[in-house]
């Protein structure tokens, strides 16, 4: 028994009428008279009599609508009471993010936040890997996104996606090098970040494999800095596929054009201490949600 069939059914028995409840209700007659039917099917019960003037109860419909209409009522109900609840949820979170607010859902997440539960205050705090999982299990980050496997048991996991990557080579580098030549590949010069990166530590055990290792290091930290090597065509850097494809549509870099696929994984991560909180809870209702995570 679904919904719909009930507010067909008491709608057509308030109507007396098909096609009027149906254009009430936005739908179709065919669709209506086939609520209708399925209901009877599965209570084993006439509901109407069809006349010349219309649909009328029978004795057994009308007891069925003072039914019909409670069940309805205490769905309202239900309802209702859920959205007070939601009002009644406040508070301050901190959220941190390591790639384009775009790419994560952000803009998604604080849609549903802002309609659903006006109370909580979202705070967005730009920041990396390696120091949201830190901040996190420190207590002084609420929650944030996280790319690569850990093995922290104090912060829980909530897996989002597979992340897709590239190694980006400066166009400067493009006539001399065979980017299918790992050794010569591995000569140029790398960004390396100064905490965790998942997105390097893929490739780096990649070639480690191989038995070969990046020895000509850039250190750098901040994406500003990043970006600024990247388009000055001064190293190497793994990106997420979708942010190397805009760097070569602007003619910065090209991508090795390998057998290899290289891919990481994005989790959403907060403190195992706080599983039952009631923000935390919810943020990560709103997000799951924006990456449809059942």
């Amino acid at each position: 028994m679904e919904f719909y069939q009930l507010i067909s059914f008491v709608t057509v028995a308030r109507i007396g009428n098909v096609t009027r409840a149906a254009a009430e209700l936005n739908t179709t007659p065919p669709a209506v008279s086939a609520h209708i039917r399925h209901l009877e099917e599965e209570l084993g019960l006439i509901l109407f009599t069809r006349t010349s003037k219309g649909m009328r109860l029978t004795s057994e419909g009308e007891r069925m609508e003072k039914k019909a209409v409670d069940i309805l009522s205490a769905s309202d109900e239900m309802h209702h009471f859920a959205k007070a609840l939601q009002q009644d949820i406040r508070g301050h979170v901190t959220l941190g993010i390591n790639a384009e607010p775009g790419y994560l859902k952000i803009p998604d997440i604080i849609k549903t936040l802002f309609e659903k539960y006006p109370g909580i205050n979202l705070e967005i705090i730009t920041s990396s890997t390696g120091e949201i999982l830190k901040q996190v299990e420190k207590g002084t980050l609420d929650c944030g996104f996280a790319f690569g496997s850990h093995s922290n048991s104090r912060v829980e996991s909530i897996f989002l996606s597979h992340v897709d990557l590239e190694i980006a080579i400066p166009l400067s580098f493009k006539e001399s090098l065979n980017p299918l030549d790992l050794n010569a590949l591995a000569a140029l010069p790398w960004i390396f970040p100064t905490n965790q990166c998942p997105f390097l530590d893929t490739v780096k055990a990649f070639l480690f494999e191989k038995g070969i290792e990046l020895k000509n290091k850039i250190f750098a930290n901040d994406d500003i800095t990043k970006t600024t090597f990247i388009e000055q065509g001064l190293a190497v850097s793994v990106l997420e596929k979708s942010v190397a494809k805009g760097f070569a549509q602007r003619q910065k870099i090209f991508c090795r054009q390998g057998s290899e696929k290289f891919e990481t994984l994005l989790y959403f991560v907060y403190s195992r201490q706080r599983a039952d909180d009631r923000l935390i809870g919810t943020v990560a209702n709103c997000l799951t949600d924006a990456w449809n995570i059942e």
